[in-house]
């Protein structure tokens, strides 16, 4: 069984400030260790359940955060490193058996959830795919159900955990790390704990993905209608110059097509 891990930061084990999560800052190296500490709880459960190959795609920002001599696996385990990914957090994935997203956050403009924002905080106010608003992990799973891949584990907090179930249904397993009082406060699971935590819900996501249980995205038939709304008009006037886009308003551009992979490439093309 391959699995394909797609791995943010600011879903992971204590993060509840962008200073942990941005590289200039002193308080980046913090962020590191714990997405590190994240991602190697899940690969060690999905190892423990039979788990033949995993894939990890380092998906936070510049996407160098991982360091390939610091996650001590075996030949099982590959790191997909560096950006100008063609599908950005979703890269690597095709002929997976299943997918999880590590370390996720919730979508721009969820209440009491840590660092919310939907691909860009400075650029996307929201996102609509098909008539459904979407954050990250949304988009992430539509692309997967595209090419016909069951998302079977998601982890962070409280509200990408709920958000996750509203989009994926039974099935799914999450994680919780950590329970938001505010975009910048959490009470959070020490690592020791947090760490138990992700490593029994990847096995038990490889046992349901193996079983057949973990579910695809349900994003509806045909083409795609996606829809980008920007924090500003300025924004929307830059995009506005892409051909083949619709500008809906001073602030949302419309997009239409027939592959669910391409959403990832145009909402990277947007930005």
């Amino acid at each position: 069984m391959r699995i394909f891990i797609s791995a943010d930061m600011e879903g992971a084990t204590g993060i509840v400030q962008w200073e942990q999560v941005d590289r200039p800052e002193p308080d980046y190296a913090f962020g590191r260790k714990m997405q590190l500490h994240d991602v190697k709880a899940v690969v060690s459960g999905a190892l423990d359940a039979g788990a033949d190959e995993v894939l990890v795609n380092d998906s936070h920002d510049y996407m160098i955060n991982l360091l390939a001599d610091e996650l001590g696996f075996d030949s099982r385990v590959r790191l997909l490193s560096g950006s100008n990914k063609k599908f950005s957090m979703v890269h690597g994935f095709e002929g997976a058996d299943a997918a999880f997203f590590v370390a996720y956050h919730a979508k721009a403009g969820t209440k009491h959830a840590i660092l919310d924002h939907t691909m860009s905080s400075k650029s996307i106010f929201s996102v609509v795919l098909n008539g459904l608003e979407v954050g990250e992990t949304g988009l992430n799973a539509a692309a997967c159900a595209g090419e016909k891949i069951p998302v079977a584990l998601v982890t962070g907090d409280a509200a990408v955990c709920a958000e996750a179930r509203d989009l994926l249904g039974e099935g799914l397993v999450t994680a919780c790390v950590k329970d938001a009082h505010s975009r910048t406060a959490a009470n959070c699971l020490l690592p020791e704990e947090s760490g138990r935590v992700l490593r029994k819900a990847a096995a038990l996501a490889v046992e349901r993905a193996r079983s057949g249980a973990s579910p695809i995205m349900d994003i509806g038939k045909g083409d795609f209608d996606l829809r980008v709304t920007f924090q500003n008009s300025f924004q929307c006037d830059r995009a506005d110059k892409i051909p083949g886009t619709e500008r809906m308003d001073g602030r949302t551009i419309r997009v239409t097509g027939g592959l669910m992979t391409d959403v990832i490439r145009w909402i990277l093309a947007l930005i």
